[in-house]
């Protein structure tokens, strides 16, 4: 006697329905979904109190009269419209670029007519997990290119030291 694939109950074989097999595979798919969920990172958890922050952007090869632009009480924002603090000083020293010679090597060059600006910002910031955040939004972080702005100029600049005001 040869058996069927499908019996006349609609089971497999004459033992397992297909019923069963779809449960069976349901779960299968629930059990490995929540096995291999990802880990979710969380930015929320920590503090929630803001700390004075003091960190420096860094403009370079600049003409003096942009650098002349900045001053102490203006309020800098992202190119987004987000304020990220308050600046409290600013200064500027000629700026310079590698320049090399005959033999190979490498000498600082001064470029003339043009400054290296730096603007000392402090801004409230929450902090989570040691970053800091201006404006509970802009995060903070060295080396950051960005586009900033004051009421006066646009500009690009890299963030330098960043120093929590503890």
């Amino acid at each position: 006697m040869k058996r069927k694939f499908i019996d006349e109950n609609g089971r497999f074989f004459g033992k397992v329905s297909f019923i069963d097999i779809i449960v069976l595979l349901v779960v299968a798919a629930v059990v490995l979904t929540f096995l291999l969920k990802p880990e979710v990172v969380t930015t929320s958890t920590g503090s929630t109190d803001t700390v004075p922050v003091e960190y420096t952007l860094m403009l370079k090869d600049v003409r003096a009269s942009i650098a002349d632009t900045f001053a102490a009480g203006d309020t800098v924002y992202t190119d987004g419209g987000v304020a990220i603090g308050k600046i409290v000083s600013t200064s500027s020293t000629e700026a310079k670029i590698k320049s090399p010679l005959l033999d190979g090597t490498y000498v600082d060059a001064i470029v003339e007519s043009k400054v290296d600006a730096y603007i000392t910002i402090v801004a409230d910031c929450s902090h989570s997990n040691g970053r800091y955040y201006a404006n509970r939004t802009f995060e903070l972080f060295v080396n950051q290119n960005g586009k900033y702005l004051t009421k006066y100029v646009a500009f690009p600049a890299i963030m330098g030291e960043i120093n929590p005001k503890v």
